[in-house]
């Protein structure tokens, strides 16, 4: 999977719940298989005393080491072997969790075994902080923790490539795309064709879409008149909101809020 496509995910608006992540330990040559039952929950594992080995359904072995970060996502198939000494454990740090947009859809991440990034030390001791609340801290304290390791797997930096990171995080703000073409120091006509070739949409599409997607779990979720969201993500005019709506949903912002209140009273009638 595109660790780009991952960034986006974990720099923009998620949720994350039914984290599960005990203290553990491993002997020589433990196994755990997923080829036939594949992961229910997505993972990240920081690999810590011995290398592990992965066996993908293609047959094909990956090695880990020490150190290493890695994601299991959900529905994830493999073979896993703890290569430890006889007579030794290891204690791999597993964090469990599902994760979701803010409307509780669940975001489906594609199911391979995907090397994140290297500890430089910091990882481990946040790892073993939210192993450690695991069970006595509150649910709120224990998200807290990942969040803030997710925060630090995925970091948004204003130096990515054509700021998609930036725009990710300030979305709600108003900036042209001259401005952010010189962000990147590259002039506007270089800036708009590396963006398409990145993302697939243009710019100014890229970033009415996440304005768009954040207005309609503000119409659901939030007591504010249309005036205060357009205001709030950056719109220039409440008709040019409505506009960029209607482009990207095929409906108007009160069509669509009452469209989602029909569609929650059926499931509330199930």
């Amino acid at each position: 999977m595109d660790l780009q496509i991952l960034n986006k995910i974990f720099t923009t608006d998620f949720n994350i719940d039914g984290i599960h992540c005990p203290y553990r330990s491993w002997t020589a040559d433990t196994r755990y298989n997923y080829l036939e039952n594949p992961r229910r929950k997505n993972g990240l594992m920081l690999i810590t005393d011995y290398p592990v080995e992965f066996q993908l359904p293609n047959g094909s072995l990956l090695q880990k080491n020490p150190g290493d970060i890695i994601l299991l996502p959900k529905k994830a198939r493999y073979t896993i072997r703890f290569l430890v000494p006889e007579g030794k454990t290891t204690h791999p740090a597993v964090i469990n969790f599902r994760l979701t947009d803010l409307r509780g859809k669940e975001i489906e991440i594609e199911p391979c075994v995907l090397s994140l990034c290297k500890d430089d030390g910091r990882l481990l001791q946040m790892f073993q902080s939210a192993i450690h609340r695991f069970g006595s801290a509150t649910p709120s304290k224990l998200k807290a923790k990942v969040y803030e390791i997710l925060d630090e797997i995925f970091p948004i930096t204003d130096e990515d490539d054509c700021c998609i990171g930036y725009i990710n995080r300030h979305y709600t703000e108003r900036f042209s795309i001259p401005e952010l073409a010189d962000k990147c120091a590259m002039c506007e006509t270089a800036y708009r064709k590396r963006f398409k070739k990145l993302t697939g949409y243009s710019p100014v599409r890229y970033i009415n879409a996440l304005k768009i997607e954040k207005a309609c779990q503000m119409l659901i979720g939030d007591d504010m008149r249309m005036q205060d969201i357009s205001d709030f993500l950056g719109f220039y005019s409440l008709p040019y909101f409505y506009k960029v709506f209607k482009e990207e949903k095929g409906m108007t912002p009160n069509e669509y809020y009452q469209m989602e209140l029909w569609r929650h009273s059926k499931k509330d009638e199930k």
